[in-house]
């Protein structure tokens, strides 16, 4: 049967309509396809960068001594090559070859290294191993813990942070007594200091020219990132007698007597010129204001510490125990 003119046209337009929807349905099944290709690909890309590693589970300050149990295993999205994040491995002790070399304590637990944080880190931080430094903890058998209550503190000094103790004269002259020590424990006049015997010897001497010279002041100056800060060097120099007594003390290695020998090597005619005619008591008047001067400055930074100790009271800020 024949079509009619009109019916050929309609029949030519639904074929038409239909191959151009074919073609159109055609090209948004290649672009939908090429976009799930794109997604995939993202999700690939970002399934690549995932990495366990670990972070800090909390703000931790330059200079604080942190173990493995200061941080936890998390998965994070970097760039970052696996090789420069810390391991498990970093906080194992080694031996000479670099071979993991296991320590234990006495009741048979595994020992793990503490390691310094060399700058200030919120919490989730990535932890890279440029961030850590080793600590030198050798325990060495002249070492003491000593409570000193007569060295002035800052008034905001806090557990954990380093400090150096110095000695300042009535004429403006200073001297590092001690360098880079940590505050093991502290509350509103006392400061707990690990010290060797060598150090002993020195802050003995400190003390007794603290009380016998006036004007003369003890005092305590915290890092402001211990981790990053490299300790200073001490220039204190004690008196004739006492370093008579040190280099004839047994309980001082002798590196450390050989270290603190070049220290100070060419100083003794320094100390008789500088500090002992500061000891001189000719000198009483001037130095009786100087040292009027500090006590008015004691009273008021020890007032201050009162209210900022009392404002840490139960906090492991504060305080002396267990460390």
């Amino acid at each position: 049967m024949a079509m009619n003119p009109m019916q050929r046209r309609a029949r030519t337009s639904f074929i038409m309509g239909f191959l151009v929807a074919l073609i159109i349905g055609a090209l948004v099944v290649v672009a939908l396809l090429i976009r799930i290709k794109g997604i995939n690909e993202a999700k690939e890309a970002l399934e690549a960068l995932q990495k366990q590693v670990y972070v800090a589970t909390a703000d931790i300050e330059s200079g604080a001594e942190v173990s493995l149990e200061d941080f936890s295993m998390g998965t994070v999205q970097t760039k970052m090559d696996a090789s420069l994040m810390i391991s498990a491995d970093d906080f194992e002790f080694t031996n000479e070859d670099g071979e993991i070399d296991p320590k234990y304590d006495e009741d048979g637990n595994q020992l793990a290294k503490t390691m310094i944080m060399k700058i200030d880190v919120p919490a989730g931080t990535i932890i890279t191993k440029d961030m850590l430094e080793e600590v030198d903890d050798q325990l060495q058998d002249s070492q003491r813990i000593q409570e000193f209550n007569m060295i002035n503190l800052p008034s905001q000094l806090k557990n954990g942070q380093y400090v150096d103790v110095r000695m300042s004269f009535p004429n403006g002259q200073d001297f590092v007594v001690l360098s880079k020590k940590k505050v093991l424990g502290t509350n509103a006049t006392s400061i707990w200091l690990k010290l060797n015997e060598l150090e002993i010897s020195l802050m003995n001497n400190a003390i007794v020219e603290s009380y016998t010279g006036t004007g003369i002041k003890l005092y305590a100056l915290p890092y402001i990132e211990a981790g990053r800060q490299k300790e200073a060097i001490p220039t204190y120099v004690v008196s004739t007698d006492v370093m008579n007594l040190m280099g004839n003390n047994p309980n001082i290695l002798e590196e450390a007597q050989a270290y603190y020998a070049n220290s100070i090597s060419g100083t003794i005619g320094y100390r008789a010129s500088t500090i002992e005619p500061m000891l001189d008591p000719t000198r009483e008047q001037r130095n009786e204001l100087v040292s009027a001067g500090n006590a008015n400055e004691q009273q008021t930074v020890r007032a201050l510490r009162q209210t900022f100790v009392d404002s840490l009271e139960g906090t492991e800020d504060v305080g002396y125990g267990e460390q």
